[in-house]
C-alpha cells in the first residue's frame, strides 16, 4: 500500500485541492447524448434514493470514467506509475502534494419529475437484478430518461491522454451505467457522441485486455435483453435441476448443488436434523467469485448458525474487507444494430476465484482450490460447474453461451 508522505499536512492539502478548478477555458470539449435503457435506482447523497432535482450527479460519472480509465491503462503498469499518471490527469493528493483534474465532467439533465419516476413494483425488472428488504419499493428514474454528458479537457491535456478519456468514455457507454447496482443491468445507458464516434467494444477488444465478454442472440428490446442476462444468472446459481434440485413438498426449495451451506453446517457442526451435511466438497465457497458479502439464510436457526442465537442468516465475508465488488456485468449491450443479453468479466477476474472469505471472525481460507488441479477435480462434484470449467465463474460464461445461443464471444 502507497505511504502517505509525513512532509504533507492534511489540511493544507485538502484546502488546495478543493481550491484547484479546472480551466473553464479549455481547449477541446466532448459532447455525448445520454439515455437510459433501464430504470436508474438510487444515484443521489442517500444510498438507494434518486436525488429528483439532480438524478445523475457530475461527480459520480466523474468517478466511473475514472474506474474504466484505470482498469483500461493498469494492465502491465507498474502501480506507482499509474498512480502517478492518474492523479496527473484525473487530479489527487500524491506524494508531490494535491493536483487539479484536467478533465471537467458537466451533466446537463433536467429534474426527474413524476413522469420519470416509477415505483420498483410498478417497472419491469428482473428479480435478481435488484433484491431488497421485504416491504422496500423505491422509486427509480424510468428508462428514456436523457442527458448530456460534457468533457472538457485543459489546454496541457495530450492527444494520447484525451484519447485515453474518450477510450474510457467508450467502455463505459457499453459497459458501465449511472446510479448504483450497475453490475446487475440498472442505469445501463446508450451513449451517442456529438461530435466523435463511439464504436461497440467488441468481444475481440474485450479479450485483448484480459477480460471475457460473451453477448447473446437479439432480442426486440433493450429491457428483453437485460432480463435474459440477469436470469440466467438466477437459474444459475439457485435455478431448479441447476444451482438446486427439484422440491418434495409443493413449493419448498429442494436441496442446493452448491457446497456453501453444507460447508458452513460441517464447520460448525451444527444442521437440522432434515439438514445434514452430504455435500462431497467441503471446505470451499465457489460462489463468493461473483462477489461478497454473501448472506446465506437457514430456515431453522440450528441449521448452520454457528452462533447458537435467534438469527437465521450468516455472511461470507472477505478476509481483510468489508465486501468485494462482483467481477461480472450484466445488462443489454448494444452492437450497432440491435440489442443483446451480455455477460462481462472484467480483466483480472480470475484473481478473484481464490480470493481468502471468512466468516464469524475466523480466519480466511482461499474460496476455491489455487491450483489448477485440485479445481478440476473438485469441480466434477459440483453440477453446475462440471463439464463447463473447474470455476464458478468460467462455468456461467459456458452456461451463459449454452443457454442464449450465443454467436462467439
Amino acid at each position: 500500500m502507497r505511504k502517505p508522505n509525513q512532509d504533507i499536512s492534511p489540511e493544507a492539502a485538502l484546502a488546495a485541492w478543493n481550491a484547484a478548478r479546472p480551466a473553464e477555458d479549455a481547449e477541446s470539449v466532448v459532447i455525448a447524448s445520454c439515455k437510459l435503457i433501464t430504470p436508474m435506482y438510487g444515484g443521489g447523497v442517500k444510498p438507494g434514493e434518486v436525488d429528483h432535482d439532480m438524478p445523475i450527479r457530475a461527480s459520480a460519472l466523474r468517478g466511473q470514467l475514472r474506474f474504466w480509465w484505470r482498469l483500461l491503462h493498469g494492465a502491465g503498469w507498474d502501480s506507482t506509475d499509474l498512480f502517478i499518471d492518474e492523479s496527473a490527469l484525473w487530479g489527487g493528493i500524491s506524494s508531490d502534494g494535491p493536483q487539479a483534474s484536467k478533465v471537467a465532467v458537466q451533466v446537463e439533465g433536467a429534474p426527474a419529475g413524476e413522469q420519470q419516476l416509477k415505483r420498483k413494483s410498478e417497472l419491469d425488472i428482473p428479480t435478481y437484478a435488484l433484491i431488497l428488504e421485504r416491504g422496500d419499493d423505491p422509486f427509480l428514474v424510468q428508462a428514456d430518461y436523457s442527458f448530456k454528458l460534457v468533457l472538457r479537457f485543459k489546454e496541457e491535456v495530450t492527444p494520447a491522454q484525451r484519447e485515453g478519456v474518450v477510450e474510457a468514455l467508450r467502455w463505459w457507454a457499453n459497459f458501465g451505467g449511472v446510479g448504483a447496482r450497475t453490475r446487475r443491468g440498472l442505469g445501463a445507458v446508450k451513449v451517442v457522441g456529438d461530435n466523435m464516434a463511439l464504436k461497440p467494444v467488441t468481444a475481440e477488444e474485450v479479450k485483448a485486455r484480459g477480460g471475457w465478454m460473451v453477448a447473446g442472440q437479439p432480442t426486440t428490446t433493450a429491457v428483453q435483453a437485460w432480463n435474459g442476462a440477469v436470469d440466467a444468472l438466477q437459474h444459475f446459481r439457485q435455478g431448479v435441476e441447476m444451482g438446486r434440485n427439484q422440491g418434495l413438498l409443493g413449493n419448498r426449495p429442494g436441496r442446493s448443488r452448491w457446497p456453501e451451506a453444507d460447508t458452513i453446517r460441517r464447520a460448525t457442526n451444527t444442521h437440522a436434523p432434515m439438514h445434514k451435511p452430504e455435500h462431497p466438497v467441503d471446505g470451499f465457497y465457489p460462489r463468493a467469485a461473483f462477489g461478497l458479502p454473501l448472506v446465506f439464510h437457514f430456515k431453522d436457526k440450528n441449521d448452520g448458525d454457528p452462533r447458537g442465537q435467534d438469527s437465521d442468516s450468516l455472511v461470507l465475508n472477505p478476509e481483510g474487507h468489508d465486501r468485494m465488488a462482483s467481477p461480472l456485468i450484466l445488462r443489454p449491450y448494444f452492437d450497432g444494430r440491435q440489442y443483446r443479453p451480455m455477460a462481462l468479466l472484467l480483466p483480472g477476474w480470475e484473481k478473484r476465484i481464490s480470493t481468502p472469505v471468512h466468516f464469524n471472525s475466523r480466519q480466511g481460507k482461499p474460496a476455491w482450490p489455487e491450483d489448477s488441479r485440485e479445481r478440476e477435480w473438485r469441480a466434477e462434484s459440483i453440477k453446475p460447474i462440471v463439464g463447463r470449467g473447474s470455476d464458478a465463474l468460467s462455468a456461467f460464461m459456458h452456461y451463459f453461451r449454452e443457454t442464449l445461443k450465443t454467436r462467439a464471444g
